[in-house]
């Protein structure tokens, strides 16, 4: 494998202009390749990276490029075909989250990676933030005992998508739970150590994405009589090991600001990602430690998540992300919507 694989990117819409991209700059790489089938947008992005070749056609990009590595930045119902295409061809694939509509589409995919002895990892790179990194660190130093509870909120104020096609289970299978709500569900996964979910109970609602007026003071980017998703979701989540988790995502709430965090609660200690703290008590006295996290650019986790994507791609490192997290995490999504659909609580699979 070359110091510089050969890098093509799949969708040229918001995750590959905000953070495929520029993150793949920053690391001194430039694609070969980009494929959307909006060959103006493609080659907008083409322009603005000096990529050298654009497609309309992925595969015949992946047929033509042979790239080494893709980013998969398409809406979530097409991440399978793509992503077995490129697994199919001898590609490692790093894709947008959420990796898949459903767990047996998530095991599919993985099982393809095995065969072909290539990597897959899902692109959750809030795991790569500042203060999650930081908490990682004292979650793994065992300071904080037996982690029994924990809470994934991902609360906006006003913030459903004025792009894309989120709005539309046609194209995204889901709403804020798969935009927003699985970035602090996976953080919340990964930093419980990935107990194994067993049961799931969800209430979900479109309280904000078919009011006509909502949609005219978002510069009507979507059809409020075709809005199918759900913009609020709430479950309780239980796992083998008696933990509980609380998950909390909306695109629009009536709150004083959004909220991306994730809450642990510990025998021996509690903390929050946002703001990084630490909560404790010394000689019986409850103490507040404020991490001196170095403040970074929202855009640095993407950045660093590139890196490391790159060393996997090289083979120097194995997937952070690794496939049982995404599996979890899979698994608890497919739950929470049978249980706001079924009115029940809902056993994993």
């Amino acid at each position: 494998m070359p110091d510089t694989p050969r890098i093509a990117v799949i969708g040229a819409g918001w995750a590959a202009r905000i953070a495929h991209l520029p993150a793949y700059a920053a690391n001194s790489v430039t694609p070969v390749a980009i494929a959307d089938l909006n060959e103006l947008v493609a080659a907008d992005q083409a322009k603005r990276q000096k990529i050298p070749n654009v497609y309309t056609d992925w595969r015949e990009m992946i047929a033509k490029e042979k790239p080494d590595a893709v980013s998969v930045c398409v809406p979530n119902v097409y991440h399978r075909e793509l992503v077995l295409g490129c697994l199919e061809a001898g590609i490692h694939v790093l894709c947008e989250k959420p990796l898949a509509t459903s767990v047996a589409e998530a095991e599919e995919m993985f099982a393809a990676a095995d065969r072909a002895g290539k990597f897959l990892m899902a692109a959750q790179n809030w795991r790569w933030n500042e203060n999650s990194r930081a908490i990682r660190r004292i979650v793994d130093s065992g300071d904080m005992g037996d982690v029994y509870y924990a809470e994934a909120t991902a609360l906006r104020r006003m913030g459903i998508p004025t792009w894309g096609m989120f709005h539309y289970k046609q194209h995204s299978h889901g709403g804020a739970l798969l935009d927003v709500g699985v970035h602090m569900l996976d953080l919340a996964v990964y930093l419980m150590d990935n107990p194994k979910p067993v049961r799931v109970s969800a209430q979900m609602a479109a309280k904000f994405g078919k009011r006509p007026e909502v949609a005219k003071q978002l510069r009507n980017a979507w059809d409020p009589a075709k809005f199918d998703v759900e913009d609020f979701a709430v479950a309780l989540v239980h796992f083998d090991n008696a933990a509980t988790l609380l998950l909390r995502a909306s695109w629009a709430t009536h709150i004083d600001a959004e909220t991306f965090s994730v809450r642990l609660c510990g025998t021996e200690a509690g903390a929050t990602t946002t703001p990084p703290m630490v909560y404790r008590d010394h000689a019986g006295i409850p103490v507040d430690e404020k991490l001196q996290v170095q403040a970074a650019d929202w855009t640095a986790s993407y950045t660093r998540e590139i890196a490391h994507w790159l060393k996997v791609v090289r083979g120097e490192a194995k997937p952070m992300v690794k496939p049982e997290e995404t599996l979890n995490v899979q698994r608890i999504i497919d739950a929470a919507y049978r249980s706001a659909e079924e009115g029940r609580e809902i056993e994993c699979r």
